[in-house]
This record gives structure tokens, C-alpha cells and sequence, in this order.
């Protein structure tokens, strides 16, 4: 089962939704996703392009997820 994890970012007026992860790149599952998915976005953020943005929520999806504004 694909499970994918997605943060909604916010930089002021802008926000977007941005694909974290799924279990096909780092093996995570549903209960790996709930449990441990806000320190899997720090990191995530500490160490990529958006930094400086803010978290404003999160998700664990069942399948492959494409970002809204991006279908």
C-alpha cells in the first residue's frame, strides 16, 4: 500500500502543498506517517529549499497524491 505524506507551507500570502515523502522512496507506513511525520518535516525543511517557510498542516494520504495546482 503507497503512502504518501504531504505539508502544506506557507511563506506570508503564498502557500502550497509539497510531497515530503512516499513509502516508495523511504518505506514509510500509514502508522509510520502518523506517528513520526512533524520530525520527518522538520528535517525535511531544515535541510531543503524551503527553510524559511512555515509549516501550516500536514497529511498522510493513501496512494499517490499530486499537489493541487499541480494536476
Amino acid at each position: 500500500m503507497l503512502v504518501t505524506l504531504v505539508a502544506l507551507l506557507c511563506n506570508g500570502q503564498v502557500c502550497l502543498e509539497k510531497v515530503v515523502t512516499n513509502s516508495e522512496q523511504s518505506s514509510i507506513s500509514m502508522m509510520d506517517c502518523s506517528v513520526h511525520a512533524q520530525m520527518g518535516i522538520a528535517e525535511w525543511l531544515q535541510n531543503g529549499p524551503y527553510r524559511t517557510w512555515r509549516l501550516e498542516s500536514y497529511k498522510c494520504v493513501l496512494g499517490k497524491y499530486t499537489p493541487k495546482g499541480q494536476a
